[in-house]
């Protein structure tokens, strides 16, 4: 997109990021919701050395509006130990004053985050492996009644119980994520996620075990966490304020098998509401700000780059 900010040289003045945002949101996928990670930071001893104590939590908060302009998408590499996917952005951000008045990020609520730092994460979607549908009912069944109204699966709860997609065999193997969104009316406590892969029972399924938390009436919640072997623990932010989320598998998980079931896990009174849509099993590119190119009033500019990705011929061909 030659014409768009500053590719010219000439710096512009005032423009709403917000509008430009929506314009593109429509037209072109560089303009996407991303996910801001920050991984833990860990207190050191007396010589600097990192020690196993964390100083500052790990913030994994989706939903920040960005424009992503690749300069190198994906430069192959070949390198001592295999292949590598490397590449180079320049992403724009609203200002930090916009960004502080987005739930997550308000001082208020979560007083780690103060700006966008150098090495800091801003997570995009590089292709949905797999949606769920949730369109209509099918294949969805529940501790209550459940119904669709074309876009989110609405489940009215008879108590505490799950909802639950259950399908035949879906390849998700390219996928190293998983994103939904997520509200409740009531009482509705999250307690957990779950996705099976190669069977249907507890052995080949993968456990997001949050610490339980009511969910906001009538606010959807964008969840978003990784599905990639390794994982021992991750993140869910709600208004700030983080939950810790435990990583399990059974026994005979596999992440590269194909997808069974999709589940969620809640606590929940009697006609208690749930509703959950936009599911999708994503392959992700996860650019590093390396530095700050511009800021106005209106917006930051940033440089990025992508320092490593899977190669999935190889995977396929590993496993």
């Amino acid at each position: 997109m030659p014409g768009l900010i500053g590719s010219q040289g000439v710096r512009p003045g005032a423009l709403n990021m917000n509008r430009v945002f929506r314009a593109l949101r429509y037209r072109t996928e560089q303009a996407q919701k991303v996910t801001y990670h920050r991984p833990a930071i860990y207190k050191t001893d007396n010589y600097g050395v990192p020690s196993g104590t964390i100083g500052s939590n790990e913030i994994l908060v989706p939903d920040l509006p960005a424009i992503i302009r690749p300069t190198v998408t994906a430069d192959y590499q070949q390198e001592r130990q295999g292949n590598n996917i490397i590449g180079a952005a320049r992403i724009y951000t609203p200002n930090i004053t916009t960004i502080k008045n987005l739930p997550n990020f308000d001082q208020d609520n979560n007083t780690n985050f103060n700006e966008i730092e150098g090495w800091d994460r801003l997570i995009t979607n590089y292709r949905t492996i797999f949606s769920v549908p949730t369109t209509g009912t099918t294949n969805w069944t529940g501790t209550g009644s459940v119904a669709s109204d074309g876009e989110s699966i609405t489940l009215t709860a008879t108590g505490n119980g799950n909802l639950l997609y259950e399908t035949t065999a879906k390849n998700t193997l390219e996928a190293d994520r998983l994103r939904f969104k997520i509200r409740g009316s009531g009482s509705v406590e999250l307690k957990a996620i779950r996705s099976y892969h190669g069977g249907t029972n507890s052995a080949y399924r993968v456990n997001w075990d949050n610490d339980n938390f009511v969910l906001l009436d009538n606010n959807w919640l964008t969840v978003d966490v990784p599905f990639v072997s390794g994982t021992s623990a991750t993140s869910i932010y709600q208004t700030g304020t983080r939950y810790n989320v435990p990583v399990t598998t059974g026994g005979s998980f596999d992440y590269e098998n194909d997808l069974r079931i999709f589940r969620i896990e809640y606590n929940a009174d009697n006609t208690d509401t749930l509703q959950i849509k936009d599911i999708e099993y994503y392959k992700s590119v996860s650019w590093h700000v390396h530095s700050l190119k511009d800021m106005t009033d209106g917006y930051i500019i940033f440089n990025c780059v992508r320092t490593r990705g899977r190669d999935d011929a190889r995977r396929r061909a590993y496993d």
